[in-house]
């Protein structure tokens, strides 16, 4: 798994959920800094980029694995990524592991493969749009505050 980079599907991750209430000592930043590099698999599959999905966190033993498009609708549940909550229930005691599906591209994912940078409020915008400037990149950069907690 070291040689792929990982893509969560949906905004609002559990690992998201888990730094911003201080469950992740190796980071105490918030979440206010961090910022989604947004893509498709349309796109990385364009590029002829190598990826393999998973229908739940991909490093349980259990987790299904494709890299066949055919099966990645079978694979991910769209309406619990879609969803706001996605802690478990009674009735589906499994719905955070699943909320993890992962998107896995083999080695590292091109510049190009990014379709628009997402940032949290307008200042973090404003860096973001700065520091791609100044090392001559382009992209959109747009905010999202519901794409955080």
């Amino acid at each position: 798994m070291a040689d792929y980079a990982a893509f969560y599907f949906a905004p609002r991750s559990p690992m998201m959920s888990a730094i911003d209430n201080g469950k992740v000592p190796e980071y105490e930043d918030g979440i206010d800094p961090l910022v989604y590099f947004v893509t498709d698999v349309d796109r990385l599959v364009a590029l002829g980029l190598s990826v393999v999905f998973t229908d739940r966190n991909a490093v349980l033993d259990f987790a299904r694995f494709s890299n066949d498009l055919a099966e990645l609708d079978s694979l991910v549940d769209w309406t619990l990524m879609r969803g706001r909550y996605w802690f478990n229930t009674i009735q589906e005691p499994d719905r955070r592991e699943r909320r993890m599906a992962e998107c896995l591209v083999h080695g590292a994912v091109p510049w190009d493969a990014f379709s628009e940078l997402v940032v949290r409020n307008d200042a973090r915008r404003d860096e973001a749009v700065a520091a791609l400037r100044a090392v001559g990149a382009s992209i959109s950069v747009r905010v999202a505050s519901d794409w955080y907690f």
